[in-house]
């Protein structure tokens, strides 16, 4: 055995030993909890406001709808529709928290030791497209890995400079719904009229806090999407071009645009 065989043996070898490293020890360690207990209080924090934006909006939608006028009417119905946003960025919040734990099994239990074996196998046959692969899965899952943790961590600065506000909405939605509940049970117009100088407000006032309540829902709803759903792709895009620039291989590149671009040197030959 030469020295370049010895040396592939030796590397081979290493590759084995961290695929078996990966699948044994990191992945239980990238999936417990404890790994990631303050992202998972970050996603907690998000959650508990989230809820209560979806029940305050409920709430104050209930109370506007018993506004006489029909101006009330079509501002309980956005601030209906609030409950049903706020409830898909719930729903984006509890995929995050549950996909933190799966995505850390899957890469070190599957996509790390696949390209441990595919470097293995570069080392004997067909190196470049192999190894190629091989770097291409392994960033792909590290990527994946990392984007929760780390967009969390970028989002949370913005969401902590929006904090106050976020508070402030809940504190505005709650406050009309206290006033304008008792409207609700009036039976006729001289009650309403007696309940509305009993809080000392007018029917126009209260439609002007409810519009400005709106105003509040759609600050926070937009505060919400960028700091749960649009950093991360950002934070996905932005580890994806690190990663083309450091190695050359491009994780947004398509089978079909590939093929695409080598067909003109096919015909090309033909020609010939």
């Amino acid at each position: 055995m030469n020295e370049q065989q010895l040396k592939k043996l030796l590397l081979a070898v290493l590759l084995l030993l961290l695929a078996v490293f990966s699948f044994l020890f990191l992945a239980d360690r990238a999936s417990a909890q404890t790994t990631h207990a303050g992202t998972l209080a970050v996603i907690d924090e998000k959650t508990e406001d989230v809820l209560k934006l979806t029940a305050s909006a409920s709430l104050a939608s209930f109370g506007v709808s018993a506004i006489p006028g029909d101006t009330a009417t079509p501002i309980a119905t956005k601030l209906a529709d609030f409950s049903e946003y706020f409830l898909l960025i719930l729903c984006v919040l509890y995929s995050e928290k549950y996909l933190i734990g799966i995505i850390g099994a899957g890469t070190f239990k599957i996509l790390i030791p696949i390209a441990c074996a595919l470097g293995i196998v570069s080392l004997f046959w067909n190196p470049r497209l192999m190894r190629r692969l091989a770097v291409k899965l392994a960033a792909v899952g590290l990527a994946i890995y990392l984007i929760i943790p780390i967009s969390f961590k970028v989002s949370d600065l913005i969401y902590g400079a929006y904090r106050s506000s976020i508070d402030s909405t809940i504190s505005a939605a709650e406050q009309l719904t206290d006033e304008t509940a008792p409207l609700a049970d009036a039976d006729d117009r001289s009650m309403v009229d007696r309940i509305l100088d009993r809080i000392s407000e007018t029917t126009a006032s209260l439609t002007d806090k409810a519009v400005d309540a709106v105003n509040r829902f759609v600050e926070t709803l937009a505060v919400m999407i960028v700091t749960s759903c649009v950093i991360p792709l950002l934070v996905l895009l932005f580890f994806f071009w690190v990663i083309k620039q450091l190695t050359g291989v491009d994780l947004s590149e398509s089978l079909p645009h590939r093929r695409r671009g080598h067909a003109p040197r096919e015909e090309k030959g033909e020609g010939k």
